[in-house]
């Protein structure tokens, strides 16, 4: 049998690494990081919608994230939830399903990094985002427009970490340094 959750305005609830169907009401989102930052996510989840963890789903390591909990606020009085079987074997069964997944997990996993780090920060998780197995990106693929920053600011970091052997560059590659990428991303949000 399927847990329920009634919750009535400004009750929070922890998810628990569960998924929950919103039965009834709106809630908003949040994931607190062992640090004990919060990052709220600025949209409402309505009924018939889905909350949980996805960033569990992706199935690429490269990516650091960190812990995180998800907690839910209820935004009207008696919200109910049920807990939903959103298992990853759902999704790799199911080709299409998993890409579809992923693509919006990373759409909005910009977005974390962006509340997440300091700029120097949040531009070193988007290369590793954009970055290979073996962190190699094709210069050519590489725009400050795929940056939530201004054009000088994203030189003037990019030169940055350049200078500092974040990155590198050859001919029409660009080459991370994961491991100090990591130390700094996870120092960086502690």
């Amino acid at each position: 049998m399927s847990k329920v959750v009634r919750l009535n305005k400004k009750e929070r609830h922890f998810l628990d690494g569960k998924f929950f169907l919103i039965k009834k009401g709106k809630v908003i989102s949040r994931e607190i990081l062992e640090s004990g930052k919060i990052i709220s996510n600025e949209n409402c989840l309505k009924e018939g919608e889905i909350v949980g963890d996805f960033f569990r789903f992706l199935p690429d390591n490269r990516i650091l994230i960190p812990e995180t909990e998800v907690e839910i606020e209820a935004l009207e009085d008696n919200s109910v939830l049920e807990e939903f079987d959103f298992s990853s074997e759902i999704i790799l069964q199911n080709d299409s399903l998993k890409k579809i997944i992923i693509q919006l997990i990373k759409k909005s996993i910009i977005k974390f990094f962006y509340q997440l780090y300091d700029t120097k920060g949040y531009i070193l998780a988007v290369l590793k985002l954009y970055a290979d197995s073996k962190g190699k990106i094709v210069k050519s693929e590489i725009n400050y427009e795929n940056f939530n920053v201004s054009r000088s600011q994203f030189y003037f970091i990019f030169s940055g970490l350049k200078k500092e052997k974040f990155i590198s560059e050859e001919k029409k590659n660009i080459y991370l340094n994961v491991n100090k990428i990591n130390a700094y991303l996870e120092e960086s949000h502690r």
